[in-house]
C-alpha cells in the first residue's frame, strides 16, 4: 500500500481510531528504539566492564576501532569488545539480529522468523539459541527465597537432527513390535525444577535416569537463600539434601492425597511442571541438546511479558551475559547427552 493511499484511508477514520492506531504504531516502533553496539557499552560501563575471559575488573579503554570501543585486560593482557562472548558476536546485520527478537518473541516458528525478517533457515535457528543461551545467566543469578517448592519431571530423551545415530532410526508412532522400557531410564531425561512464591522459577536438566542427593546438591546448593523453607514430595534425595544443607523441609504425600499442610504445599510447582510441558508440546519435539535453552527461555517468559518494552528487555538481558557464544558451541558436548 502506497502513503497516499493509506493518507487518504485513515482520513477517513474517526479521532478514537486515528488514536488507536498511532498507539500500536508507537509500540511497534519503540520494540526497535535502541542501538545494540551503544547498549553493550553501557551495559559494560554499568558492571564495571568484566574482562570475559578471566573475569578481572582491571580492565580500561585501548582505543576505537571501526567506531566500536575497546577494551584491555591488565590482568590476562587481552583485548575484547563490549560484544565479546555474547549472543551478538560476530553478527554482521545487527538491525535484522533486532528485528528477530520481536518476531521470536511473539511464538513463530524457526521458518516463519526467517522468511518475515529476509535471512536463512540456518541464521534464524542459530539466532534462537544464541539468545535462549545468553537467558542462561539469568538462571545462573537466580536466589530463591521464603518457601520455595522443588519436584523432579522427566522428558523422553530426544536425538532428534542427529545424522549418526548409535541405533536404529524409530518410526513414527508407538510401534507394536518396540519394546518400551517401563518407569525412569536411561530414555528419559531429568528436569529440577524450582520456585518461591514471589514468582522465582530455577530450570535445570541434571541428567538421564533418576536422580540422586548429589545431583539435587548440584542443582540447588546455592540456589536457596538462608532460613528458606523448602517443599517436596516424599523423594528420599530431597530430605536428604536439606538435612545435609541444615534447610528447614517439609514433605508432602501427593500420593496418599495430601494436598496441603497449613501454609505448605506444591501445588504452584506442579503447576509450573504441567504448564512447561504443554508449553513445550508447542515446538512438536525439541532435541535433548537444546532441551536447557527451553528451559531458560520458559523461566523468563513472565520476566519479558511483563516489561514496558519486552523486545528491549529481550535484548538487555541477551547483552548482559558474557558467555553465551561459549555455551552455544558446546551444545554439543554436554555431560547428559552421552
Amino acid at each position: 500500500m502506497k502513503i497516499k493511499e493509506l493518507e487518504t484511508r485513515l482520513s477517513y477514520l474517526s479521532e478514537s481510531d486515528k488514536e488507536r492506531i498511532y498507539e500500536q504504531i508507537f509500540q511497534l516502533v519503540s520494540q526497535y528504539d535502541y542501538d545494540f553496539n551503544s547498549e553493550e557499552l553501557k551495559e559494560k560501563e554499568s558492571e564495571g566492564c568484566v574482562c570475559p575471559h578471566c573475569g578481572s575488573l582491571k580492565t580500561r579503554k585501548n582505543g576505537i576501532i571501526k567506531g566500536v570501543q575497546r577494551f584491555i585486560c591488565n590482568n590476562c593482557k587481552k583485548n575484547f569488545r563490549p560484544s565479546t562472548g555474547s549472543a551478538t558476536v560476530n553478527i554482521k546485520k545487527k538491525e535484522l539480529f533486532k528485528m528477530y527478537i520481536p518476531q521470536m518473541l511473539l511464538g513463530k516458528s524457526i521458518r516463519s522468523c526467517a522468511k518475515e525478517i529476509g535471512i536463512s533457515i540456518q541464521t534464524s535457528f542459530d539466532w534462537r539459541h544464541k539468545i535462549l543461551s545468553s537467558f542462561n545467566k539469568h538462571q545462573d543469578d537466580i536466589r530463591l527465597s521464603g518457601i520455595c517448592e522443588s519436584d523432579d519431571v522427566y522428558f523422553t530423551f530426544s536425538n532428534k537432527g542427529e545424522r549418526n545415530l548409535d541405533r536404529l532410526p524409530r518410526k513414527r508412532g508407538k510401534g507394536i513390535f518396540e519394546r518400551k522400557k517401563c518407569g525412569i531410564n536411561d530414555e528419559k531425561i531429568a528436569v529440577i525444577i524450582s520456585a518461591d512464591r514471589k514468582g522465582n522459577k530455577h530450570l535445570k536438566v541434571v541428567k538421564r535416569g533418576r536422580i540422586s542427593t548429589k545431583d539435587i546438591e548440584s542443582v540447588l546448593k546455592d540456589k536457596i537463600e538462608p532460613k528458606s523453607v523448602l517443599c517436596t514430595d516424599t523423594h528420599r534425595s530431597y530430605t536428604s539434601f536439606a538435612k545435609k544443607n541444615n534447610i528447614e523441609h517439609h514433605t508432602i504425600k501427593v500420593s496418599a492425597k495430601e494436598y496441603k499442610r497449613g501454609i505448605y504445599h506444591v501445588q504452584h510447582i506442579n503447576s509450573i511442571a504441567s504448564d512447561l510441558k504443554l508449553w513445550m508440546n508447542g515446538f512438536k519435539g525439541v532435541s535433548t541438546k537444546y532441551l536447557q535453552n527451553y528451559l531458560n527461555w520458559y523461566a523468563v517468559i513472565d520476566i519479558i511479558e511483563k516489561a514496558i518494552n519486552p523486545a528491549k528487555q529481550t535484548a538487555k538481558m541477551i547483552i548482559a551475559s558474557t558467555v553465551a557464544w561459549e555455551q552455544f558451541k558446546n551444545i554439543c558436548n554436554l555431560q547428559y547427552l552421552y
